[in-house]
């Protein structure tokens, strides 16, 4: 077959890039033929002369912004150099993963007028709530389900009245024009966001569970100890990581080490000074072998998450590396965990004492339910049972 994979960004910034850049890799080794599409960036480690312009929010002067804005309800020249591509390629399938804002849903049209066969892959919830994560103001909120998108402009979701219109307007324009109901074919990493998302009315039918996939060599039990608590993810209000700070807080005796980057960095990193949490490390962004040797050097790792997580890759690396995480029970991470790992999001005093009582558990029984994990994220996330699943889900279409 001949596929088009279309993400935002080609290169490992997160979860849906991972599964992009691993999707892209399983169907060239099994010999069919992929093109990509997405966004110009320094950092991507493939592009090609279709991608568009990178759009950067951060870093925009206010009439950039409003241009920007203006792109991510329409974006003419992603649709233009997607109509080339599609016509220079000529796919049987296109699948989509997180092309909202920059790229935004024009590309859609570009597949449904050559009556390409379409796929997405949900790693949100950006089709059922102009907020993508349904979380702001510090909790969860999902008023703006089922079509009231008014909401968050009223509410300020986006905790920003500009970017709160602007989402507005995307999504009552993403209705009207009716791109939802374009896509042939969804994925859900998760059995949670399946339900939320035929609650919000979309068909039953129309939506595969598909668990993210993991490469093989990220299969690697690790009997590697250095003694710390390790934290993998972005650093933003909704991951809970400011409560991992206090919960760090009730257990000097213990190191705690923090991978990752995002706009809660500094003001967590201030935290933890001000409060004299000296047990706790900061330590960047990792990828790669780097990751993997932190993961495995990790006693327990920890996900205190308080949104509605979909299927955090965090969690299933983890498993992978046969390591037991603690983590919040929220979202679809109650799915892939057993009860006894589970805490109450936000609540740190219940998270400190269940780190405690893994932490100092008996090496032994570490290992064993390990062991578990580890089976139980081949059988779930192994890439030879998500490639076998895609392929069935792209032939049937």
């Amino acid at each position: 077959m001949k596929i088009v994979l279309v993400n935002k960004f080609w290169y490992p910034r997160g979860g849906a890039e991972k599964v992009a850049l691993l999707t892209k890799e399983l169907l060239e080794k099994s010999g069919h033929q992929v093109e990509i599409f997405g966004m110009n960036h320094p950092q991507n480690l493939f592009a090609n002369e279709y991608f568009s312009d990178f759009i950067d929010y951060n870093s925009a002067t206010w009439w950039q912004k409003i241009k920007f804005g203006l792109r991510a309800i329409y974006n003419f020249q992603a649709k233009h150099n997607f109509d080339k591509l599609l016509d220079d390629f000529r796919p049987d399938i296109v699948h989509f993963h997180n092309i909202y804002h920059q790229l935004s849903c024009s590309i859609i049209d570009s597949a449904k007028k050559r009556k390409i066969k379409t796929v997405m892959t949900l790693h949100d919830y950006k089709f059922i709530s102009p907020n993508y994560n349904l979380f702001h103001h510090g909790k969860v909120s999902e008023e703006c389900v089922g079509g009231r998108y008014y909401r968050c402009l009223f509410n300020n979701c986006m905790e920003n009245r500009a970017e709160s219109l602007l989402a507005t307007i995307e999504a009552y324009f993403v209705d009207f024009v009716g791109y939802k109901k374009f896509i042939d074919k969804y994925l859900s990493p998760s059995q949670f966001l399946r339900r939320k998302f035929i609650a919000a009315g979309f068909p039953a039918e129309r939506i595969e569970h598909l668990p993210n996939p993991l490469p093989e060599n990220e299969f690697q039990l690790s009997d590697h100890d250095s003694g710390y608590v390790g934290y993998v993810g972005r650093l933003a209000v909704e991951k809970g990581v400011n409560f991992l700070l206090e919960a760090a807080g009730k257990l000097p005796d213990i190191q705690f080490k923090i991978v990752g980057d995002g706009p809660q960095k500094a003001i967590l990193e201030k935290i933890a000074t001000d409060q004299k949490i000296n047990n706790v490390e900061f330590l960047g962004e990792k990828h790669g072998q780097q990751l993997n040797d932190f993961i495995a050097g990790a006693r327990l790792l920890v996900a205190p998450s308080v949104w509605h997580e979909n299927a955090p890759m965090s969690v299933v690396e983890a498993k992978a590396h046969g390591k037991v995480i603690i983590a919040s029970s929220t979202g679809g991470i109650s799915e892939i965990l057993p009860a006894d790992f589970l805490v109450p999001a936000s609540d740190a005093t219940v998270l400190s004492k269940k780190i405690k009582e893994w932490f100092y558990a008996n090496p032994v029984k570490l290992k064993e339910f390990g062991i578990e994990l580890q089976i139980e994220a081949q059988l779930n996330n192994g890439a030879d049972n998500y490639l076998k699943k895609l392929l069935e889900i792209y032939s049937d279409l």
